[in-house]
């Protein structure tokens, strides 16, 4: 059994999370190198886990999540299964359009929630373990990884999104 859980409760795949590769294999792509250089330790074991990415003084991580802590403390599997979902968490609004341009992985939420909803979250996992996995050498690769860290193979024209991190988002101010 994994040390590490992929499944969140917002329906992201954390198996393809940036910052849980760097810590599984010390391959970093451009998003975890961010989180480094702000001073950030890459260490996560997944969102509903114990061991989760604590961000820096500066930008809070996957720890400071209200999607997460409000699941927790309603305890229910995923935000899916909420009897008050979809909440305002989920209404769009200026600041997740920016979240959503300058982190385009978060456009995966919905997809992700429909496959879920459709086939469920075992298919859903199976689904994303193979999607996040180098067609050519079947090493995992992460959300702004651009080339396979093993075989070289460009991975940009194989993700739902865009296939950049715009760090600036961390640098806007706040309203």
């Amino acid at each position: 059994m994994s040390d590490y859980t992929y499944e969140s409760y917002c329906s992201m795949y954390c198996g393809a999370c940036s910052i849980m590769k760097a810590y599984q294999t010390g391959v970093k792509d451009p998003f975890a190198e961010f989180w480094v250089e702000s001073g950030a330790e890459l260490k996560c074991h997944g969102c509903k886990s114990d061991a989760v990415f604590e961000g820096c003084a500066e930008f809070g991580g996957c720890a400071t999540c209200t999607m997460r802590t409000c699941a927790r403390e309603k305890a229910v599997e995923r935000c899916l299964t909420c009897p008050d979902f979809p909440c305002a968490m989920y209404q769009p609004s200026e600041k997740s359009q920016i979240a959503t341009e300058m982190l385009p992985h978060l456009n995966t939420i919905r997809l992700n929630m429909m496959t879920i909803i459709n086939k469920g979250m075992e298919a859903f996992l199976k689904e994303q373990e193979e999607q996040w996995k180098c067609p050519d050498c079947q090493t995992d690769f992460s959300w702004y990884t651009t080339h396979c860290s093993k075989c070289g193979k460009d991975l940009g024209d194989l993700k739902p999104y865009r296939n950049s991190f715009d760090g600036s988002i961390f640098t806007m101010p706040k309203k």
